[in-house]
């Protein structure tokens, strides 16, 4: 029975924490870029209508949006 020496453990550890690590960025990058789109989308529909958007966010959730139309 062949043993694995503590090289390839330690190897195989980084490259799961790589991996993750990886993971974890294309996660938030993609999080972050759909609420950057829908709050776009949002304030341009406003402007759209001659008003003016309040947008108010907690992390990446929109938690208020108001349109203020004169």
């Amino acid at each position: 029975m062949k043993r694995f020496s503590t090289t390839s453990v330690s190897r195989a550890v980084l490259m799961i924490g790589l991996l993750l690590l990886i993971f974890s960025g294309i996660v938030i990058a993609v999080q972050s870029y759909f609420s950057y789109s829908m709050t776009t989308e949002a304030a341009e529909r406003c402007y759209e209508l001659g008003g003016f958007p309040e947008i108010e966010k907690s992390g990446w959730q929109m938690t208020h949006f108001e349109c203020h139309i004169d």
